[in-house]
């Protein structure tokens, strides 16, 4: 059985060791330190600070942060902040890590902020608070089922980050941690750089690392190229206007990094399987 746990101001404890999801709604800035099993911390609203293994990090709206078992954090938020924690028992993890892989070992996260993107574990983390903040009754009593769906979301993201590290031939856990950090830059800074334009040679300055390695592991992650993954959130981003705007097609296409229509509309058209311009007359 999950607990859920609501806290408006400072949270009473010394510990979070048990399956259970915390809601926070700070009324006024805190600073608290527990003892916790593994973690899922999700920011809603606000910016909230960690400190945990000689590392501080910062996860703003809509980021997510995994941390491992036996950590002891240090939990920073100003009035206003709000979050959505999920502790999640040893137990729970090594039994789904285990029917996931036949294997035994415990898991071990690589404690990177994951920024808002089309990833599993960030769709299913929106769902939940969507029915928390909007359907109270359904998120209750979906809440067992909720908890353990995203318990196997998680494995099987850090099992399929592993075997792509693998297929690079890179075992150890802090380089794996560092290049996954790098790439998680990457996507940031081409999510930034939609109405840009956009090069290897600028993401790699920016995140320091070559062209080409940079080329090659971002492929290897995400299973896409760097400009594949350009181009699909500028369409994304172009559909979204073309639904809800009333911009000109050549408005959007600059707007959305494209350098004329022409190329905007045969882009469109070969990976949305329409031109612009039925697309926006058919939604």
């Amino acid at each position: 059985m999950v607990k859920l746990e609501e806290v408006i101001d400072i949270p009473k404890f010394s510990n979070q060791l048990e399956n259970k999801v915390l809601y926070s709604n700070h009324s006024d800035d805190i600073s608290i330190s527990y003892d916790s099993t593994y973690t899922l911390k999700y920011v809603i609203e606000g910016v909230k600070h960690y400190s945990f293994n000689n590392q501080n990090i910062e996860v703003s709206k809509n980021q997510y942060l995994i941390l491992n078992n036996n950590s002891r954090i240090t939990t920073n938020a100003k009035r206003g902040t709000k979050g959505l924690s999920f502790f999640l028992s040893p137990k729970l993890i090594n039994e789904v890590y285990s029917y996931h892989t036949n294997t035994k070992p415990q898991p071990e996260f690589l404690e990177v902020i994951q920024k808002q993107t089309n990833n599993n574990v960030s769709l299913l983390l929106e769902k939940i608070t969507h029915l928390y903040e909007k359907d109270s009754i359904t998120f209750k009593n979906q809440i067992d089922h909720l908890f353990i769906r995203l318990s196997e979301t998680i494995i099987q993201e850090q099992i399929n980050i592993d075997h792509k590290f693998s297929a690079l031939k890179i075992i150890k856990h802090n380089t794996k941690k560092e290049l996954f950090q790098r790439v998680s830059l990457a996507k940031e800074y081409l999510n930034d750089n939609v109405s840009n334009t956009v090069s290897l040679e600028k993401i790699s300055s920016n995140i320091g690392i070559s062209k080409y390695y940079l080329h090659r592991l971002f492929t290897e992650i995400n299973g896409i190229t760097p400009l594949e993954y350009l181009t699909s959130i500028r369409l994304e981003k172009a559909k979204n206007r073309l639904r809800y705007s009333k911009c000109s097609i050549f408005e959007i296409a600059i707007e959305c990094g494209f350098d004329n229509i022409s190329y905007f509309s045969n882009t469109f058209k070969k990976h949305i399987g329409s031109s612009p311009t039925q697309y926006r007359n058919n939604v």
